[in-house]
């Protein structure tokens, strides 16, 4: 008797052991992407003493989030926008976007457009107004870890991502997301969000758009992000709002 009791609590523990490696594997495998930048190649360069110059350090000082800032008329015209994740206190937004700037600068030297993301915000800069709807780029991140269950995780993405879409569309057309929900033994968390020099019909735009990108993608990885210029959407089985 106490042979078969000792036997089911050493089972009963290895089935444990199993399910915290199980989530461990899940948390360490999410996507840890430091820095992604796109120079925009196609939008010429500027001189380093130019007129543009000027006008690109003054449109890049002090950005706040989902702001964008347009300084000069064409063809020096140029308009800064930065973007925070909607869950960012300001003064971790502030820190973000200033730590972002000179990667952008230094990537990108002389470089009429470009973008540059970390994990919790963007910056981006061209020669145009506000209000320019245009994914010049769409970068993706994806989890080298598969799940088991790809069909629950992709009726999990579009249900959340229907709800964040509806939810966008009818309270704030161009904002922030964030939802989760749960499939089999897992929780699924995802966040949308567009930039705020769009109009919200482009912000819909831009977010079908990189949800198909996900399905294209993202087959079965457990965390995947997709970057444009103009919107973004992030999953993982872990809540990346407190990581």
């Amino acid at each position: 008797m106490k042979k078969q009791m000792k036997m089911k609590t050493i089972i009963l523990l290895l089935h444990l052991l199993q399910i915290i490696l199980n989530v461990a594997n899940f948390t360490m495998a999410e996507p840890i992407y430091s820095e992604i930048f796109r120079c925009k190649k196609d939008s010429g360069t500027y001189q380093p003493n130019s007129l543009y110059k000027t006008n690109l350090e003054s449109a890049l000082k002090g950005l706040p989030a989902l702001t964008s800032k347009s300084i000069g008329v064409k063809p020096n015209q140029v308009t800064a926008v930065a973007l925070c994740a909607g869950y960012l206190n300001p003064q971790d937004c502030k820190s973000c976007v200033d730590k972002t700037i000179p990667l952008l600068l230094q990537k990108c030297p002389n470089q009429k457009g470009a973008a540059a993301w970390r994990m919790k915000c963007m910056v981006k800069y061209g020669e145009y107004a506000v209000n320019n709807y245009d994914v010049w780029f769409v970068a993706n991140e994806v989890s080298g870890t598969k799940t088991k269950d790809v069909v629950g995780l992709q009726n999990a993405l579009s249900s959340l991502g229907e709800t964040l879409l509806l939810g966008l569309y009818k309270e704030q057309p161009t904002g922030y997301g964030f939802n989760n929900q749960r499939y089999g033994s897992q929780t699924l968390y995802m966040v949308m969000q567009c930039t705020g020099d769009i109009l919200p019909n482009d912000c819909t735009k831009c977010l079908h758009h990189i949800s198909g990108e996900i399905k294209r993608c993202c087959s079965g990885a457990i965390a995947a992000a997709i970057l444009t210029p103009n919107c973004y959407m992030r999953y993982a089985h872990s809540d990346f709002r407190v990581l």
